[in-house]
């Protein structure tokens, strides 16, 4: 059974290197958005297993998008995983203790965002 997931990035290099990373991964289904509003519009119709979200994002931020969709009961259990460029002293544990399940910091360490991943999906088979 395929999982779903949501990549919400901006920047198209970041977008294409996502992509071309869960395309190796088995049972995923992909969906993209590069617009933090209508990423949150399209996310809440249709409620995918993983989010993975930029922070920085025109119009909506990532933790704006993460807040709302935390306010509606079927999102309380899906994880999000913050991706940004916030790489600053305090912005991984700001991002976390905002509720983040998980942080990577770019330019993405490809094995680490793997295991991340897949850490997650494997909790989601169970």
């Amino acid at each position: 059974m395929s999982k779903k997931i949501f990549v919400v990035e901006d920047d198209q290099k970041n977008l294409d290197l996502f992509l071309a990373i869960l395309n190796t991964m088995p049972n995923l289904e992909i969906m993209t958005e590069m617009d933090g509003q209508r990423a949150f519009e399209q996310i809440k119709k249709e409620p995918p297993d993983i989010i993975i979200l930029d922070i920085q994002l025109p119009r909506m931020s990532g933790i704006d998008i993460y807040r709302e969709l935390k306010k509606i009961e079927k999102f309380k259990t899906i994880p999000i995983i913050a991706v940004t460029a916030l790489a600053m002293k305090g912005d991984k544990e700001r991002i976390l203790e905002a509720g983040f399940d998980a942080y990577i910091s770019k330019p993405i360490i490809i094995k680490e965002f793997r295991n991340i991943l897949n850490n997650f999906l494997s909790k989601k088979l169970k």
